[in-house]
């Protein structure tokens, strides 16, 4: 049988057998990434216009202190609540703010404005690794094979349409007139996630609550209420380091992080000097994203679920460091916006596709505590203190050196060698979990 069809075949089965969950949680992807993408540009151009570029290493710093008191509070709930208890009361909170914020729309409220462009990288993280928390816990790894490319694929149909609306209707209506609109498909995502709860409640949440003795894959065992009381404070953090296979997965997403934050500087540096307005920044940043979930949503339809079946976790994985050191090498030869744009877009669009659905497989294995608690720390909370220990980088080579854009770049390859590196080490403890 042709692989295509084979593929296509196991798909169509697959969502059948599963579709109670899937339909409803691939709806809840689509309308999380449509908010955020309205929610998103009108932010960061207040920001920008606010603040300025040469701030954003400082706000990723106090995002990143923020975040992990979010994550710790987060982490209380996640040993008692339900999963739509959680995702609820998070799309209810990010609402709210969102509609304060409304009243708050101005470049002259400098700390609103560094308030809002936190709330906006916070609330969309959180709903995001709820989500996926789900699936793994919901779908095995063959089944997660199949559907995960499709699941990230939902996000970026909801960022592409999203994000032409916002290029059409920041100059005509105003930026701040968007927030009703993320706002609305927040509240509509809540029904769908209540949905795929219903139909598809977890056989493993007795775990998070100590009902049940989980015993992880990845060598740490929980031991009812006690050994649960004593991680559940620490948000995650003791689960994460007496796990080999989790500290390298953290490794591996900081290095990313940093590698990311570097990026969105050059592009904000530049962007800075060549766009003016705020609803012409808005207008921008929707047409990056746009081109960015465009390129995304090829990816995950057509690349992402055939590379992970045919190609397997190590190309899936080691493709992204390759493809966004190929950009950032071609930058030392031709230093323009265009390069750094499509070095950007390369680095949003393979981490939002193909290197997602990769790193959601590594979770699988893990127990139902690791994949809620361990994955929420690393997930949540890493990548928010990986940007703000490479900002600490910054501010003070700030201090020292002008921070041109091909100083950076300097920074940028040597992360990503360091990156390609560590892939085939964790894909080794990845495959001995797998066979124990």
């Amino acid at each position: 049988m042709n692989p295509a069809k084979r593929l296509f075949d196991e798909f169509a089965a697959t969502a059948r057998e599963n579709r109670g969950a899937f339909l409803p949680v691939f709806g809840c992807f689509f309308l999380v990434l449509f908010s955020y993408s309205f929610l998103r540009p009108l932010c960061q151009a207040l920001y920008l216009t606010a603040m300025g570029s040469d701030r954003l290493p400082h706000v990723w710093i106090i995002s990143a202190v923020v975040m992990a008191v979010v994550v710790w509070i987060y982490n209380k709930f996640v040993g008692t609540a339900r999963p739509l208890t959680l995702y609820s009361i998070s799309n209810v909170i990010a609402i709210v703010f969102f509609l304060v914020f409304y009243f708050n729309f101005s470049a002259e409220n400098r700390v609103f404005s560094t308030v809002a462009y936190i709330v906006k990288d916070i609330y969309v993280v959180i709903l995001i690794e709820q989500l996926w928390s789900f699936c793994d816990a919901t779908f095995k790894v063959n089944r997660a094979k199949t559907l995960y490319g499709f699941l990230a694929g939902a996000c970026s149909i909801g960022g592409v349409i999203a994000s032409v609306m916002t290029v059409k209707l920041a100059p005509e209506i105003g930026s701040n007139n968007l927030i009703f609109i993320g706002c609305g498909a927040l509240l509509v995502g809540v029904f769908l996630f209540a949905s795929a709860c219903h139909k598809n409640p977890l056989e493993g949440v007795g775990e998070a609550t100590g009902e049940i003795e989980p015993a992880g894959p990845s060598g740490s065992t929980e031991k009812g209420n006690d050994e649960e009381d004593k991680t559940r404070g620490l948000g995650g953090l003791r689960i994460v380091f007496r796990s080999k296979y989790l500290l390298l997965i953290c490794v591996m997403l900081m290095l990313s992080q940093f590698v990311t934050a570097l990026i969105d500087l050059q592009f904000n540096q530049v962007l800075e000097t060549e766009v003016h307005t705020i609803d012409s920044r808005t207008a921008y940043f929707g047409r990056f994203f746009a081109v960015t979930n465009g390129v995304s949503l090829v990816l995950q339809f057509v690349v992402s679920a055939p590379m992970l079946h045919f190609l397997g976790l190590f190309l899936s994985l080691i493709l992204v460091p390759a493809l966004m050191g190929v950009g950032s090498f071609a930058f030392f030869f031709a230093g323009t916006m265009a390069v750094i744009f499509s070095t950007k877009v390369t680095n949003k669009s393979l981490t939002y596709s193909i290197f997602r659905s990769a790193k959601e497989l590594l979770y699988i294995p893990l127990s139902y505590v690791e994949k809620y608690k361990g994955k929420a720390f690393i997930d949540m909370f890493i990548y928010r203190f990986a940007k703000a220990a490479i900002s600490f980088v910054i501010i003070g080579l700030q201090a020292i050196i002008v921070m041109t854009a091909i100083k950076i770049n300097y920074m940028i390859v040597g992360l990503i060698i360091i990156w390609i590196l560590i892939v085939p080490v964790l894909v080794r403890e990845y495959k001995k979990i797998n066979r124990g």
